[in-house]
């Protein structure tokens, strides 16, 4: 098999250099740093609900939600008590709920926007 067979079939496979260049995008994060404010938004069965929080360095911030989102939530659990970021992974947020059950629900972040940031210096 000589090399322009080989290169065909690789072309088949992975398609041509354009095809490949036109599928990679690079997603540029902002990190979060102590002291960001973040906007989060995550769908329930409901609607969207759309919250903020301040970053801080125990990593369980309690997210402050828009009112109709608080709506939403408690139209979903009456015993809704509060909304946190999962301290394990940042990704998932955490639905509390005044009644203790086992678990709590838990919804993924589908977009994450650093609002405003600070800065320490020294």
């Amino acid at each position: 098999m000589d090399t322009t067979e080989i290169l065909g079939d690789q072309e088949e496979t992975l398609g041509t250099a354009e095809d490949l260049r036109e599928e990679i995008s690079v997603e540029v994060i902002q990190q979060e740093v102590v002291g960001s404010q973040v906007k989060i938004e995550f769908e329930t069965s409901q609607g969207l609900c759309t919250g903020y929080y301040f970053v801080n360095e125990l990593g369980h911030e309690e997210l402050s939600m828009e009112p109709d989102s608080v709506i939403t939530l408690t139209a979903l659990y009456p015993d809704y008590y509060g909304t946190y970021i999962n301290a394990l992974n940042r990704d998932w947020v955490d639905i509390d709920l005044s009644e203790k059950y086992n678990g709590c629900p838990e919804y993924k972040i589908y977009n994450r926007e650093i609002l405003l940031s600070s800065f320490r210096i020294g």
